[in-house]
């Protein structure tokens, strides 16, 4: 009722919106969200929970472009620098992109929380620094067990360090977190360990 008559309250809405995904109402909640942004379109946490759900479906452009958007006006905001780093340097492979994923991400290296850790260690590594990167992906990696792209980051690491039985281990541990998800870097996953294995 509250969200009904002050759409303009993103408070309101940022709360029913996850009370609707919470009980499984993923299209209500969507609703909920795109009402509110009409009413209130500069809100920081309505945007920031659009930038998630893009993320969601997989709409890597359309996260990139919000969270651009959101950076331009907050660039304060570790967790929107954190989110837009590594959105690009998971999703673009340019050096335009991977420097500015840099640019944005420094701010990362002195920190000690593990998703911004590997986010400054993935960048590092893929602007050709495998060496520097290792710690960060290393500290990332024990912080977040349970999380195969941190894993995969640490092995392809250990891959091009060429400290194999690391490599091998990471990446086999980062495919059983994975599933059955067939991301790209999955399937590298996979040919990495076919390399190790000498197929």
């Amino acid at each position: 009722a509250l969200v009904d008559d002050r759409p303009e309250d993103d408070n309101a809405a940022r709360i029913f919106y996850q009370f609707l995904l919470r009980h499984d109402q993923e299209a209500e909640a969507a609703a909920v969200l795109e009402r509110a942004l009409e009413a209130s379109p500069k809100s920081v946490s309505l945007r920031l929970l659009k930038a998630g759900s893009l993320e969601q479906a997989q709409d890597w452009d359309g996260a990139i472009a919000l969270y651009k958007a959101l950076y331009e006006t907050e660039s304060a905001n570790q967790i929107i620098a954190n989110n837009l780093a590594s959105l690009i340097t998971t999703y673009r492979s340019d050096q335009a992109s991977l420097d500015q994923a840099y640019q944005i991400a420094r701010r990362l290296r002195d920190t000690d929380i593990p998703a911004f850790q590997d986010t400054y260690g993935w960048i590092v590594f893929r602007r050709g620094d495998p060496e520097a990167a290792l710690p960060y992906l290393k500290s990332a990696a024990e912080g977040l067990p349970k999380d195969p792209m941190v894993q995969y980051h640490l092995g392809a690491a250990h891959f091009a360090l060429g400290n194999r039985d690391a490599a091998r281990e990471t990446l086999a541990r980062a495919l059983d977190l994975a599933g059955d998800d067939s991301s790209t870097q999955y399937q590298q996953a996979r040919e990495y360990l076919a390399d190790l294995d000498g197929q």
